[in-house]
């Protein structure tokens, strides 16, 4: 075989497109499964990525060691091969600093990500993620939850500062649980959380539960100033009840949120008998302490937010007619 190394050629190439795309100082790490040892990208970055002149290892099977080994505060760079699925035992626990993800499957995608973290069945896996750090950047992953035990509710948990998901989904595996209300893909409790181009449920699970996509609500305190750029938000469901967004209490939501471009589908299916949804988004009443303003949203959902549950949400649309913006029409 060629040596492939990262100071020439296909190495050199590769090292160079990563600082691109997360131009950081911080050490590049890849991440492969292992069943794909026989495949040739598998053997060139055992290569390219050998361990640094400190010996730190660079090349990994396992997520879990993967992360560990990533400094917090280095703005270290974990990059995952897109040709099969990273699990994890239990929910992944990121409490660092400036660790970054990123796929490898081409980029762009907002669903159908090629590098995907699934956690495993009967591991007790609340979510897939947890991130309570500050800055941390995931980019072109598929969360996938796996596990069906009573607690596993959330894909994501996200209560840390300035995280970033870019062109990400958030999907459950196993339905067993979402028949329950409190299944959420996402419990956001996220201070300046950034969403880009991510999608937030999936089609392929039927809900029977009037669960939500995304929930606000406190993990360590209230969710602030987040931004959801270009994002479905997705669903088939046999409950009308369900929220695309929540805001579970008057305690969960402070400052202002932004939803722009947003779309909001609730799939229908006579076979599933999976029914469009109530309404998108849904307010707590009373709410004071924070806002929720949506430009230019689109929706299936019979309305766009509860009469008597839309305090502080403000929809601005081509329109901009009170009760019908966002909302779709059946065409004559």
């Amino acid at each position: 075989m060629a040596n492939y190394n990262k100071n020439a050629g296909y190495g050199r190439g590769l090292t160079s497109f990563v600082r691109t795309v997360v131009p950081t100082f911080g050490n590049i790490m890849v991440l492969f499964n292992s069943d794909n040892s026989d495949e040739a990208n598998y053997m060139h970055a055992q290569e390219v990525f050998s361990p640094d002149p400190d010996g730190l290892t660079r090349f990994y099977t396992s997520l879990a060691t993967a992360e560990a080994a990533m400094e917090s505060n280095n703005n270290d760079v974990l990059l995952l091969d897109a040709n099969g699925t990273h699990a994890h035992l239990g929910e992944l626990a990121i409490s660092e600093n400036r660790k970054h993800f990123i796929g490898m499957d081409g980029g762009h995608r907002l669903h159908g990500q090629g590098a995907k973290i699934q956690s495993t069945a009967g591991t007790a896996a609340v979510s897939v993620l947890h991130v309570s750090g500050t800055r941390n950047t995931f980019k072109n992953i598929k969360f996938i939850q796996g596990d069906d035990e009573d607690t596993s509710l959330n894909v994501l948990k996200e209560s840390g500062e300035s995280s970033l998901y870019k062109n990400c989904s958030f999907i459950f595996g196993d339905a067993t649980k979402l028949n329950n209300a409190a299944a959420y893909a996402i419990l956001m409790s996220g201070d300046s959380t950034e969403f880009h181009d991510c999608t937030i449920g999936s089609d392929a699970i039927l809900y029977t539960g009037a669960g939500a996509g995304v929930c606000f609500d406190v993990i360590t305190t209230a969710s602030k100033s987040t931004v959801w750029k270009d994002c479905i938000f997705n669903v088939c469901t046999t409950n009308a009840a369900y929220d695309h967004v929540r805001v579970l209490t008057i305690a969960d939501l402070h400052f202002g949120h932004i939803f722009i471009n947003p779309v909001f589908l609730a799939t229908i299916s006579d076979s599933l008998s999976a029914v469009t949804t109530n309404s998108a988004m849904d307010s707590a009443d009373g709410l004071v302490a924070g806002n929720i303003l949506v430009l230019n949203p689109a929706t299936n959902s019979t309305a766009f937010t509860d009469s008597t549950y839309n305090d502080n949400i403000k929809v601005v649309g081509s329109e901009g007619v009170a009760g019908t913006s966002g909302l779709g029409v059946v065409c004559t």
